[in-house]
């Protein structure tokens, strides 16, 4: 099962996006700033909250900030 940061786009995410690119390892980088359609996809893996990480099907919140309301469409 893939690895996937879904985050919003705002710095404090960007950030993070960036921490996660540096490492050696393979994750999916979801901003959901820039592609909403993905949100679904988020809210059906169980992400309330962004920036949000999902591995093996279990959602880890990483500095809780902003709920995914505001990018569903």
């Amino acid at each position: 099962m893939a690895t996937i940061l879904f985050h919003d786009g705002c710095n404090i995410c960007l950030s993070i996006a960036a921490a996660f690119e540096s490492l050696d390892t393979t994750i999916d980088i979801v901003n959901l700033g820039v592609d909403s359609r993905r949100a679904a996809e988020a809210v059906s893996l169980g992400v309330t909250r962004l920036p949000s990480l999902v591995v093996n099907a279990k959602v880890l919140k990483i500095e809780d900030h902003s709920s995914i309301e505001h990018v569903l469409a």
